[in-house]
């Protein structure tokens, strides 16, 4: 599982990403298709809910995947990043970001094998 850390809320939680359970929350948080999450970044006045979905997803997800039983409500999520100042939301965008780039940039070239 992909992991990005972050001080929301006054503390620094961990954000689980790459797994089913974080689009199964994102979707709860932003009622959209998580499938379709690039959007909600691209409109400016959905880019509140897009940062709701990633806390809410990431740190369920996390919680989740680790069993810690310690799941955030949706309600939470609005409130600390309601809180947010703009540089702290865009860091955490930034960190989303990258930890999504794909790692596996192609296959080495095909080699003729000898006859």
């Amino acid at each position: 599982m992909k992991q990005i850390t972050h001080k929301i809320g006054g503390q620094e939680l961990t954000l689980g990403l790459g797994r089913m359970w974080f689009s199964k929350f994102f979707g709860e948080a932003t009622s959209s298709d998580p499938l379709m999450m690039s959007d909600l970044l691209n409109q400016s006045d959905k880019q509140f809910d897009f940062i709701v979905g990633l806390v809410y997803g990431g740190v369920n997800c996390y919680n989740k995947v680790n069993k810690t039983n310690n799941l955030i409500t949706i309600e939470q999520a609005q409130d600390w990043v309601g809180e947010m100042n703009e540089v702290e939301a865009a860091a955490l965008v930034g960190k989303f970001v990258e930890a999504m780039k794909v790692d596996n940039k192609g296959e080495d070239q095909a080699q003729v094998k000898k006859p």
